[in-house]
């Protein structure tokens, strides 16, 4: 995920909505969203290089995370992979599942919403390794250091804020995140660009409405999967 917009207690009927556009070089295998079959509760789409993923819920507890790389940062290929720490923290077992901040700076740059146990936190290795608590509102994360400004997020941000202003159906966040004269959000590149979008809206009784859109290079789209299900 390169940019991801969260709402926490903010919408009257999904008290907790993400939303964002994952941007990765199309030669980059991945599976679309699904349920994972191995067992760990987890749905969400996978990175068949690493084996992770970059957004994700997990079924029995409700737990959800989103994570974005953080631009201009060199990657290491000895660092331990993004896509794992999101699986690890889903799952709640593992390496990291409960990283402390000392642990962020074993990964290549990376912004995260992690939300579980009736709380948000984000986490951050960029400028420094963070965990810090998330109030209740709307909050955008892109891949830019988080004490950077960022039109890209702000724009996002103030699109999901509109919708939970109105209290408005959260799927139509789906084409703002495509929109043919907002560039800013939507990356169309041949070789680098936005790969899929995706919405999780998690309402006050425990329903999960996940919608993921998927394209391929220049921005054509490849498919879409839509799953409903219930936390727990």
């Amino acid at each position: 995920m390169c940019v991801v917009a969260l709402a926490y207690q903010a919408h009257p009927d999904w008290p907790l909505i993400l939303i964002g556009n994952r941007d990765e070089f199309h030669a980059r295998a991945a599976a679309p969203l699904h349920i994972w079959d191995d067992g760990s509760g987890i749905v969400a789409g996978r990175d068949l290089q690493a084996g992770g993923t970059w957004l994700g819920v997990h079924r029995p507890s409700g737990r959800a995370v989103v994570v974005t790389n953080v631009r201009g940062a060199m990657p290491d290929p000895a660092k331990e992979s993004r896509g794992a720490l999101v699986s690890d923290m889903l799952r709640g077992e593992g390496r990291f599942a409960n990283p402390a901040a000392e642990d962020l700076s074993r990964f290549n740059a990376f912004n995260l919403f992690a939300v579980g146990g009736g709380k948000v936190r984000l986490l951050t290795n960029r400028p420094v390794p963070l965990i810090m608590p998330i109030e209740p509102g709307v909050h955008a994360l892109a891949n830019e250091p988080v004490d950077a400004p960022c039109p890209r997020a702000e724009r996002l941000r103030l699109a999901l804020e509109a919708t939970v202003a109105a209290g408005d159906d959260p799927t139509g966040l789906l084409d703002t995140l495509m929109a043919e004269d907002d560039p800013a959000l939507f990356l169309r590149g041949d070789v680098y660009g936005t790969r899929a979008s995706t919405l999780v809206a998690v309402s006050a009784g425990g329903d999960v409405r996940m919608v993921e859109r998927r394209y391929e290079k220049g921005g054509r789209p490849t498919g879409t999967t839509a799953l409903e299900f219930r936390i727990g």
